[in-house]
């Protein structure tokens, strides 16, 4: 027996927590030691072959990517080459496809992984080019446009009647040439010519951006890289001062295409498509450094190990008695109200088990007015099914200096809701307060009698109004209800009553919806001379025009919700007047700011008026301000579109008319602009067909046709491109507004 003591001793006291601990911890601390020195011997043999492996792992890798991603861009341009609009331009250049080619081109180059910069289309018996940008002529293109000392003019009418179909050059440096003075580098582009197999008279040129795809293809620490083609020509280069491996020592470097010359480690490799080889730069001196293990690194270990143990033991000692005595705690703890003990750790865990338990209920009962369906077991039931009840429902607006300080609104909000408990329990001990949205508190008050809650709610008011300046509270009261299965009932009809508010910068209280408001909007003349004096920048009539309207308000009241809705129109109505033109979208964002948030702080009729003569000013004065700057050409192209909107519209004609070439007027324009021709038509277009579509008795195709679209299918197309609805759509939500 004495023999089992000592053993049965040993065996309870392992079962410990302290025990576990530290034997877990020092467990670890074993292991990590054994795989520590294990890797240190390993990597002390083999830690310059890994390395090798390494960099000859991340070559492999960006040949793959270079010879997968050119193969992936011959087969797209071929199937490209190949389209109808491509096959019809090499038989008969037809100007009508113009647009459309310039548009596939344009989404060629706007795909990212394909690191497209442009797509050329040359022409040697009409002296054509297409590009993303437009359609021009030879000379205009290679001199101007995609300038290179490597591949002038001559260059290019030079490869008519290649020896091969599809050939790739080396990378050279391209700069546009359209502001004599301030070119614009284009960047290193490879170029990539395909030509037909009927026409010696025409090809494709893919600009290759080689910069971005060095950039994502070449992932090694050191970045010297050069690519060689199958002659030993260099088609792109990163290297250093130092002369980088000739083309024919590259057979030097042995069977696995790595070696040391020049106290450099060099690798290289071929690709099958291509023919191309692939060879990157290593300083060796890096190489040997990372194979040296000194006695520095093995100090640092044996003192990992020696601290590891220590804290083991601390850590162990810390957590063993406070975690005990807390599960002991814990166990007891059956209350509703949190236990509290002396030992800090417990309190902190018990008040976050009780603050838990009140938001599940809280949440549980949110689930039920709402009507939210709960697959949660323990989710509790509310049956009061013998007490009637009512709803109060505060909405607050907080004063809108404070908006910007939401620690100061949300403390202003407990207050409120402590203020609402501290008043309704005690002559309603059974009610419930809790805030269910950013600016909403509800109450659930137990009573048959909605007039004794109103009695105290008229006290309240009083509290509210001397608080005016931290906001706005209006309440709303429903009428009794009688049972929890009407709990969802009796919230919708405290919204609405809710939406009856007015704006009147005071508490108010409400218990039953009004009569519903005439219509206060724009009638369609304000409407006409808004945006009319809006696009004269007439700031003066449009302040007058606002205050006129809204003077109205003073006699038949609007809600605040119908005022929040004219505001939000209102907005619309001024963006639709001055975008695309004068103003761009950017420049009406800045004007008008955040509008929903700026209509919201709102707390008085004349706040919002003031809020409203503001917008129309200030964008009255930047368009008089736009309209001011002398940029004649732009005028006569917007007013050309304008007066066109309903016929085809083609760039060449257009700059002819203005005795300019094409490429010259479609810079010019989004100079000045900052959009190019095409956008702009489409988006003028658009904008013109959602006025239009506002009359119900215009069909969509008529509305269509008069801006200038035959085809409904594209119309749809780009109507949802610029509104983010489709022209049906687009009318069911203005019929709703």
């Amino acid at each position: 027996m004495r023999m089992i003591r000592p053993i049965l001793y040993i065996r309870s006291g392992m079962n410990s927590l302290f025990a576990r601990l530290i034997a877990g911890f020092l467990f670890i601390v074993l292991l990590l030691t054994s795989l520590t020195l294990y890797a240190v011997s390993v990597s002390n043999r083999n830690v310059k072959q890994e390395v090798v492996k390494y960099n000859t792992s991340l070559l492999d890798h960006t040949r793959d990517s270079y010879e997968k991603h050119l193969n992936l861009i011959k087969q797209q341009m071929l199937l490209f080459f190949t389209s109808d609009e491509i096959m019809r331009l090499q038989q008969q250049p037809d100007n009508v496809d113009y647009p459309v080619i310039i548009r596939e081109i344009a989404k060629w180059t706007t795909v990212p992984y394909l690191y497209i910069n442009n797509i050329v289309f040359y022409s040697k018996k009409d002296d054509l080019v297409l590009e993303k940008g437009t359609s021009t002529n030879a000379e205009s293109m290679f001199n101007v446009f995609s300038a290179s000392e490597e591949y002038p003019l001559a260059f290019w009418k030079a490869q008519f009647g290649g020896t091969e179909a599809i050939r790739i050059y080396p990378a050279a440096a391209m700069v546009n040439h359209i502001f004599r003075d301030s070119p614009q580098p284009l960047g290193e582009l490879m170029p990539m010519i395909i030509e037909g197999v009927n026409n010696p008279d025409f090809y494709m040129i893919v600009l290759l951006d080689a910069a971005k795809m060095y950039e994502a293809f070449h992932q090694n620490l050191y970045k010297d890289f050069l690519i060689y083609d199958a002659h030993g020509k260099p088609m792109f280069s990163r290297t250093g001062r130092e002369p980088f491996l000739a083309f024919g020592d590259l057979g030097d470097l042995g069977q696995n295409g790595s070696g040391i010359r020049d106290g450099k480690y060099y690798f290289a490799n071929s690709g099958e498509a291509t023919g191309f080889s692939y060879v990157s730069r290593v300083p060796a001196d890096r190489i040997a450094e990372q194979t040296r293990i000194n006695l520095t690194l093995l100090a640092i270990i044996l003192a990992a190990i020696a601290l590891s143990v220590f804290f083991s033991f601390l850590i162990a000692s810390r957590i063993n008695n406070p975690l005990k005595k807390v599960i002991e705690s814990i166990r007891r703890m059956n209350d509703d109200p949190p236990y509290r003990s002396t030992i800090n750790e417990f309190n902190f865990i018990s008040g976050r088990i009780h603050d838990n338990r009140m938001l599940f209920r809280q949440f549980s009962f949110i689930n039920h007015l709402k009507a939210i369906r709960s697959h949660e077991p323990d989710t509790p039931k509310l049956e009061f099914a013998d007490r009637p009840f009512v709803f109060v429902l505060y909405h607050i607006q907080p004063d809108k200096g404070e908006l910007y300080s939401s620690e100061v609104v949300q403390n202003w909000l407990y207050y409120l809701r402590t203020f609402i408990e501290s008043k309704l329990k005690p002559a309603f001990p059974d009610s419930l307060t809790f805030q269910i949205e950013r600016d909403q508190i509800l109450s659930l008050v137990f009573t048959e009698e909605p007039k004794d809650v109103i009695a105290q709610l008229d006290e309240m008011s009083q509290v509210f109004d001397q608080d005016s300046e931290h906001g706005v509270v209006t309440m709303a009261v429903t009428s009794a209800y009688s049972a929890s299965d009407r709990l969802t009932a009796a919230y919708e009809e405290a919204q609405r009553l809710a939406g009856e508010r007015l704006m009147t910068g005071r508490t108010q209280l409400i218990l039953e919806r009004g009569s519903a408001p005439a219509a206060f909007g724009f009638s369609p003349d304000q409407d006409k001379a808004l945006e009319a004096n809006m696009k004269a920048g007439n700031a003066v009539q449009l302040a007058v025009l606002v205050q006129q309207h809204v003077a109205k308000w003073h006699r038949d009241v609007p809600t605040a919700a119908s005022l929040v809705r004219f505001a939000e129109a209102f907005a619309g109505k001024i963006r639709s007047a001055v975008t695309p033109f004068p103003l761009g979208s950017e420049e009406t964002d800045v004007l008008l700011g955040n509008t929903g948030e700026r209509i919201g702080r709102c707390r008085t009729v004349k706040e919002l008026e003031e809020l409203l003569v503001e917008w129309v000013t200030k964008t009255a004065e930047a368009v008089r301000e736009k309209k001011e700057e002398k940029h004649p050409i732009t005028t006569q192209v917007v007013d050309y579109i304008h007066a066109h909107l309903a016929e085809e519209i083609y760039l060449d004609v257009l700059a002819a008319k203005l005795k300019m070439s094409s490429g010259y007027l479609s810079s010019y324009f989004k100079g000045k602009t900052g959009m190019n021709i095409v956008d702009y038509i489409n988006e003028t277009r658009i904008a013109k067909a959602a006025g239009l579509l506002n009359d119900d008795r215009l069909k969509i195709r008529d509305a269509a046709e008069a801006v200038g679209y035959r085809n409904i299918t594209s119309f749809n197309r780009m109507f949802k491109k610029y509104m983010g609805v489709t022209p049906s759509e687009y009318r069911k939500r203005e019929d709703k507004n």
